[in-house]
């Protein structure tokens, strides 16, 4: 539209001029008329392309997923159920409970080995050094005679302990639990489900243990104990 208007106006303009000229020869000598302007060439101005901007992308929304409810275990719930009964009222952390009951146990094992080749001298060391003291007196052995359950059986020594008290009372026995009389004193027994119609479970007690220098050694209840 610039262009067109300005070529126009420059046409216009020369138009006028030779009018002009036309006007002035009338009246005048025969002049020449003037050579037109010569008409500029004016460059459009390039327009360049500029690509659109790409639309912004629309974020997803993020789903909302609902996380699933997890049922305890059965056996989690025993676990619970045992750490109760182990410790009772006693002030037993679970991690000090799972590596006593572990320990305690082991050495059970042990002693089953021991037991069934009657070997005294390597029962020995599991015992600890009091029940040792006690048990090596004749008199509290004489008093312990009275109490088995086969009259006649006499006990000279600890080693007749060992092999006529200790290994029949215990041997091939199943202990599957232990129980805190404090947290330094156990009693590890052996527990049977209740029959129907009763409302405890059998437990029977088969070690005591004392904890010496923080180690789980067997303790042979005296007589007094006992009564």
């Amino acid at each position: 539209m610039k262009i067109s208007k300005t070529i126009n106006a420059a046409v216009f303009s020369a138009g006028c001029l030779m009018l002009a000229g036309i006007v002035v020869s009338c009246g005048s000598a025969k002049v020449e008329p003037a050579a037109p302007e010569p008409v500029p060439v004016v460059e459009e101005p390039k327009v360049e392309e500029v690509a659109p901007s790409p639309a912004p992308l629309e974020e997803e929304p993020t789903p909302v997923v609902e996380e699933p409810v997890v049922e305890a275990p059965v056996e989690a719930a025993d676990a619970d159920d045992e750490y109760s009964r182990s410790v009772g009222a006693v002030a037993v952390d679970r991690d000090t409970f799972v590596d006593d009951k572990e320990k305690v146990l082991r050495i059970i094992s042990e002693l089953d080995s021991i037991m069934k080749n009657l070997d005294y001298n390597s029962w020995l060391p599991y015992v600890e050094p009091s029940s040792i003291d006690y048990w090596k007196l004749r008199k509290n052995l004489q008093k312990a005679e009275k109490r088995l359950p086969v009259k006649g059986i006499k006990l000279r020594d600890l080693q007749d302990y060992f092999k006529q008290v200790f290994v029949p009372a215990r041997k091939g026995r199943t202990v599957t639990e232990i129980r805190y009389i404090s947290d330094s004193y156990i009693k590890a027994v052996q527990v049977q489900e209740r029959e129907p119609g009763e409302t405890e479970d059998h437990v029977t007690v088969y070690y005591y243990f004392n904890k010496n220098n923080g180690r789980w050694m067997v303790h042979l209840p005296t007589n007094e104990e006992l009564n």
